[in-house]
């Protein structure tokens, strides 16, 4: 069986009770072009046609070019598969196995839900200026990316044409050949729009991967878009293509794509083309998926003007910032490095036992003086052992007392004190400085929470605005429908009216006119019938007037006498046409055998009348005849006439009439189609107003969170610029203090008391 043209599909949908077996599409009216002819959109493998149904309710119906043995198998497993998920970026659809008659045979359709949106090409050349649009919908395209992914399908010819943006949210159409987990282990019926696919990928390749090399090649070039602009006009954009081309990926050594991401100096852009180079080098399965290496969580945590300058912004300011960064670091610690150095002077080597002779001698100049002290007071005559435990413990008390005093006032112990100090200062420094970070984190947070509570609220009104516009136009939509179908009602009720008085008419005039028409149809025979009854009126009246003339007494008649026609004569019997067996029967003397001889005679004589009688009309009775039923013909035909003018004349008056008011319902109809449009309007007017001013308050919300986080941000940038003066002034210290050999007061009084 052949599959049908877009031609003949075209022929099938101008009559949808006729061609359609499903319900709603059977009662619904293709959109038509200036010609009045079915508006297809025709595609590789199907025709795509919008119907409007009852309630003013849009299908698209997909209508195929082309069979494929499991198909039905395919789009069931779809279905089912999709009926689960419930995704925002699907369509609803039905597959209808019998959609369709065409040419006496039915072949599938699919029934879809009619998106109004943009397409995709030239949504992004209309916003080639707003790369935050462009971006927002390469975070959408991840994160959509992601979604199939995890929800285990994929849908095979990710491209321009199988994309639209409604609302700003993208919007999958086309599910030929689409991969779900009930297909596995098939062959894909396509590969694919040769600007987005692998150039190795087959018909064999059919998983759950086959979408991952065209969303990468998709999100490099809204990247690409929303860095550089001009890439478009330059690339030659929007050609069946976002900015690559098949030959790009069939020879990446001579792409002239691949060569202007890397030369226009973006180093994102000049990764995401390296990146590209490598993923041809693989299989087409062994792509990974694009959500893999982009952290989207990141990017939902950040504002769109952040995530905006680190794909713009950042990827060009970020190595000059952070060497300017690293250089301020490295002076700051080498200056404070030298400022420590001067004021706590170089590390000494060991301290010789010559630098502890003053302490030495000093501990034992007092040490003497206690114990002759000791010694003069028990020559005094103090006895007991106290006084000399009293001389020792003084002795040991002076003398630690005094080297603890000369321990603090030594070169290592004084410099690792000041860096102590400076450590603590340090410390104290950070913490405060921590607790404004923390203060500028808070008030981040505080404007991140009131942007968002802002944006919420007029999102709502938003919302609230739409669905408004929504009811109004469905309470419109409604009462518009209500007037319509009552038109209908009428116009319908006019032509019920306009047939059964045509119909009455025809029915008063038909007896008339076919009697009429029977009569006129035996007017032939009658004239026959005439003709016929005429000549034997004629022959009858010759064979009466020729027996009228024959008399007995003058025949000659064998065995009959004279004297017995005397005797007929007396009972009168005088012509042949008197000769009857009643009659002979009462004449005496006349027997059977002269009464057969006398009805003999009759017979023969009657016999002689009827062929000598004449067998044909004189051409003055076939004129008379002739005359008569002419003369009725005619009356009959100007009756019937005169009839038919009667009935056109009365159905002509009632076709008028009906006429007049099929023109009025007309008129009527198109009144209310104008006042429906010019309220729909009115209405949509209204609610892009109120749109409008909504919009503005977001954008100047957006500005004024925008301006408020550039300061916070500002504010972050020299907290975060002075944290890493102290972090290089706390290395430093640390260093120094690492550098410096650590005196304790055990060692120092070893090196007093047991000099090397």
């Amino acid at each position: 069986m052949a599959w049908p043209t877009p031609q003949e599909y075209n022929e099938a949908i101008q009559n949808p009770p006729t061609a359609f077996t499903d319900p709603e599409l059977r009662s619904g009216q293709p959109v038509l072009t200036p010609l009045g002819l079915p508006r297809p959109i025709t595609g590789n493998f199907a025709s795509v046609y919008q119907m409007v149904c009852a309630h003013q309710r849009v299908w698209a119906v997909r209508c195929f070019l082309r069979d494929f043995d499991d198909h039905q198998e395919r789009y069931a497993a779809i279905s089912q598969h999709l009926a689960q998920l419930n995704l925002p970026y699907m369509v609803n659809f039905t597959f209808l196995a019998d959609g369709i008659r065409v040419g006496g045979n039915r072949y599938p359709i699919l029934k879809m839900e009619w998106v109004e949106g943009e397409p995709f090409l030239p949504y992004i050349e209309r916003n080639l200026m707003a790369p935050a649009i462009l971006l927002d919908i390469a975070r959408q395209w991840v994160q959509m990316a992601q979604t199939l992914a995890q929800a285990g399908i994929a849908h095979g010819d990710l491209q321009h044409g199988n994309l639209i943006v409604v609302q700003g949210q993208l919007k999958l159409i086309d599910y030929d050949g689409m991969y779900v987990p009930a297909l596995a282990g098939r062959r894909s019926h396509e590969v694919g729009h040769r600007n987005y696919q692998h150039p190795q990928r087959s018909e064999a390749t059919f998983g759950p991967e086959i979408d991952h090399f065209s969303s990468w090649i998709v999100y490099t070039s809204l990247v690409a878009l929303a860095a550089e602009p001009s890439l478009w006009q330059r690339l030659r954009g929007g050609d069946e293509c976002l900015l690559f081309r098949r030959e790009d990926f069939v020879a990446p050594e001579r792409s002239p794509t691949l060569a202007t991401l890397e030369q226009v100096g973006d180093a994102r852009l000049t990764r995401l083309a390296a990146t590209l180079r490598t993923l041809l080098a693989l299989a087409p399965e062994e792509v990974p998926p694009v959500y893999a290496q982009i952290d989207l969580n990141a990017i939902r945590a950040q504002s769109s003007i952040n995530w905006l300058r680190d794909h713009l912004g950042g990827a060009q300011k970020a190595p000059s910032t952070t060497s300017q960064t690293v250089g301020q670091a490295a002076q700051t610690q080498q200056g404070n490095a030298s400022w420590l150095e001067d004021f706590i002077g170089a590390p000494d080597a060991v301290a010789s036992s010559a630098s502890y002779r003053r302490e030495r001698t000093a501990a034992a100049a007092a040490s003497a003086a206690l114990l002759t002290a000791a010694w003069l007071l028990i020559d005094l005559g103090a006895h007991g052992l106290a006084t000399p435990a009293l001389a020792v413990a003084a002795v040991v008390a002076g003398n630690l007392g005094y080297l603890g005093y000369r321990y603090r006032l030594q070169a290592e112990v004084v410099a690792r004190r000041v860096l102590h100090r400076q450590l603590r200062t340090l410390h104290r420094s950070r913490r405060a400085l921590e607790q404004e970070i923390a203060v500028i984190k808070r008030n981040e947070e505080h404007i991140q929470r009131v942007h968002n509570q802002q944006i919420s609220r007029i999102e709502r009104a938003l919302a609230a605005v739409q669905q408004t516009e929504q009811r109004t136009l469905a309470a419109e939509n409604e009462r518009h429908r209500r007037r319509i179908e009552k038109l209908q009602v009428q116009r319908h009720r006019q032509q019920q009216e306009e047939t059964l008085k045509a119909q009455q008419i025809e029915m008063q005039f038909k007896e008339c006119i076919t009697d009429i028409d029977r009569r006129l149809a035996a007017i032939g025979q009658a004239e026959t019938n005439a003709r016929r009854k005429l000549l034997e009126e004629r022959r009858r009246r010759f064979v009466a007037e020729f027996l009228h003339r024959q008399k007995i007494e003058k025949a000659l008649i064998t065995g009959i006498g004279p004297a017995v026609k005397e005797r007929l004569k007396e009972h009168g019997i005088v012509r042949v046409t008197d000769i009857t067996a009643e009659r002979l029967a009462g004449i005496p003397g006349i027997g059977a055998t002269r009464a057969d001889l006398l009805l003999t005679w009759r017979q023969r004589v009657e016999s002689l009348a009827w062929q000598g009688a004449p067998t044909r009309l004189d051409r003055n009775d076939e004129r008379a005849v002739h005359r008569h039923h002419a003369r009725l013909h005619d009356q009959l035909h100007k009756e019937r006439d005169r009839l038919e003018r009667k009935l056109a004349k009365q159905l002509t008056a009632v076709h008028d009439k009906a006429a007049r008011q099929t023109t009025r319902l007309a008129e009527e109809e198109a009144k209310l189609e104008d006042r429906h449009r010019r309220q729909v309007a009115e209405i949509r007017k209204r609610q892009r107003e109120r749109t409008t001013v909504l919009l503005a308050e977001r954008d100047e919300i957006d500005r004024q969170a925008e301006t408020f986080l550039e300061e916070v941000e500002q504010m972050r940038s020299g907290l975060a610029r002075r944290q890493q003066q102290l972090d290089a002034e706390q290395s430093a210290l640390e260093a120094l203090l690492a550098r410096r050999e650590t005196l304790h007061f055990r060692t120092y009084l070893r090196r007093v008391f047991w000099p090397r």
